[in-house]
């Protein structure tokens, strides 16, 4: 990160967005953003790279690491996943631990993982808005105990619920200091990553759930034309099986995934959009370094 020009007063810090898989990390980030910076999906695993989001006020700048899921490593993709959880944790001022209200269980798992960091971690009660506030007392009365939050803040993230308030909140927790990205930008992730992102999150949307764990897509080019913008993608599976259903009877469902991608593209780059997809059978991707590096780097 590079620092800009430092002003008085102006509140500057990086902020991780940690949790169980589905707990709402990328729904809160795109909210807050006012964009869509994170695919969003009911899958568990969705996210599977860090993503960096950029807000920036008048009262001063804070950078997110919109984190994986985390779950205990089974491949080597899980593995890498990890190691961007823990990277976000222990490199940034703040952690906003993300739970899902509809799961009330304890997780030593995780507060194993916040105890030795030594820094404030707020505790976000996501969806509220499908309980009572009586419900709501009775799951912050139940988490209260289990570490020393900072702060427990209850928020609907798809809703946009107190989501205002956790970001007043953030900014009294994180040091001045000068802005660590042009006032315009909101993430820094590339095109290609982006389209492969799009195109992954329709596939999730289409699929059954065996097939998420064992896909991924990789974006080959993007080739801007005066009136078109070329993009092509592999679709990654590990079986003629998965193959069969990403296609889909008589090629269906890859063209739904195609077209639903392509119109969220064209809003992504103001221009008409030609995309190509191949699926591409590529047995144990998920523990292959060069599969997950050509995808995740």
């Amino acid at each position: 990160m590079t620092q800009t020009e430092n002003k008085p007063g102006f509140i500057s810090g990086t902020v991780a967005l940690v949790g169980r898989t589905n707990a709402g990390k990328s729904t809160f980030l795109n909210t807050v953003l006012e964009a869509k910076v994170s695919i969003v999906s009911s899958k568990a695993q969705t996210t599977r790279r860090q993503i960096l989001g950029i807000k920036t006020t008048e009262r001063g700048q804070i950078v997110f690491f919109d984190s994986p899921g985390i779950h205990r490593p089974q491949h080597k993709l899980n593995e890498r996943m990890m190691k961007d959880v823990h990277a976000s944790m222990g490199d940034t001022d703040l952690i906003l631990y993300f739970v899902d209200i509809s799961l009330r269980r304890d997780d030593p798992f995780i507060i194993s993982m916040l105890e030795p960091l030594k820094k404030p971690v707020f505790l976000v009660i996501n969806k509220i808005d499908k309980f009572s506030k009586s419900k709501i007392l009775e799951f912050i009365q139940f988490h209260k105990e289990k570490y020393p939050w900072a702060e427990i803040v209850p928020i609907s993230a798809l809703r946009g619920e107190n989501t205002d308030y956790l970001l007043d909140l953030i900014f009294k927790y994180l040091p001045e200091g000068p802005a660590f990205y042009p006032e315009e930008e909101i993430t820094i992730q590339s095109e290609r990553y982006y389209a492969a992102e799009i195109v992954r999150e329709k596939l999730l949307n289409e699929t059954e759930d065996e097939i998420p764990f064992t896909t991924s897509v990789k974006t080959l080019q993007i080739e801007k034309k005066e009136n078109v913008v070329v993009v092509r993608c592999d679709i990654l599976v590990e079986s003629k099986s998965q193959k069969k259903i990403v296609i889909g009877s008589q090629g269906s469902r890859i063209r739904s995934i195609g077209e639903a991608a392509r119109m969220e593209l064209e809003e992504y780059f103001s221009q008409k959009v030609y995309l190509e997809l191949f699926v591409k059978i590529v047995p144990n991707w998920r523990n292959s370094p060069q599969a997950i590096n050509d995808m995740l780097d």
